[in-house]
């Protein structure tokens, strides 16, 4: 499941790439005004090296996806099967399609689908094959994370709102303007926040405070969102992403290691 998710993940990087290359709007990322260069904008790749990643990535995600569905769903009846693997081939042309082909993403529809697919598809979706069983509650945690992707790429359209503009490249952020995208962030940050304690709170068996590491989370988005808020330039949006992505990271992790202890540690002392 590790490598069908790297390969959902690397394979819609490249995509993007390559469609905002194609389209014209990664002109500016060329590595001045301290924006990073994106690689085939920068000749960093040819045009049909990337092709032919993107390509290969799409087998890859293909490959991987097929192999965790038939793991997941070996005990399973056929309707699963079909169920799950079209969720794969869906996941697939989502993370192709963001700048390529449909390139959903130059229509609004950017953000709908990484909530989507990063939140209660991939989340809810994994505890399913792992376990075989369905709890609605997944859905939450599920949220909590499509929301915290849906930030990082909000981060992203922030920056780019002028060259967006100017290359067609309608996203919900440039639909909004910068005021109401910042909001929007903070509507996200709040929203993951409030999906993952009212998870741990709603769950049978009341949990130990070691469910809630998550929240040591709590001051690095909130200065985040201060310097969302307080950020201008492209270059000012475009510092905030990487350490958006690793927050992110963080967040997941340290809600899956809180839970995982306290499922099977709860009734020990903390320390």
């Amino acid at each position: 499941m590790v490598l069908t998710a790297a390969s959902y993940q690397l394979l819609s990087n490249l995509a993007n790439d390559l469609g905002d290359y194609r389209t014209g709007a990664d002109q500016h990322r060329k590595g001045g005004d301290g924006i990073e260069a994106r690689a085939v904008a920068s000749g960093l790749i040819l045009e049909s090296g990337m092709q032919r990643a993107v390509q290969l990535l799409t087998f890859l995600a293909l490959l991987f996806t097929a192999l965790t569905v038939g793991w997941g769903t070996r005990t399973l009846s056929w309707e699963y099967t079909v169920f799950f693997a079209g969720l794969g081939l869906l996941a697939t042309a989502a993370a192709r399609g963001y700048t390529l082909g449909w390139a959903y993403g130059y229509k609004g529809f950017g953000d709908f689908f990484v909530i989507l697919f990063f939140g209660p598809v991939g989340v809810a979706g994994s505890f399913f094959l792992q376990t075989q069983s369905w709890d609605t509650l997944m859905i939450l945690p599920g949220l909590s994370v499509g929301f915290m992707a849906a930030a990082v790429l909000n981060l992203n359209n922030l920056r780019d709102i002028e060259t967006d503009q100017a290359a067609g490249k309608r996203t919900l952020a440039m639909r909004m303007g910068r005021p109401m995208a910042k909001l929007y962030q903070t509507i996200l940050v709040v929203e993951a926040f409030v999906a993952t304690t009212v998870f741990i709170v709603l769950q049978a068996e009341v949990t130990c405070s070691r469910s809630f590491l998550y929240a040591a989370t709590i001051p690095l988005f909130a200065e985040g969102l201060y310097k969302t808020w307080k950020a201008k330039t492209p270059p000012d949006f475009d510092r905030l992403l990487k350490p958006t992505a690793l927050q992110t990271v963080l967040f997941a992790l340290l809600l899956g290691l809180g839970l995982l202890i306290d499922a099977n540690q709860c009734g020990k002392p903390l320390f």
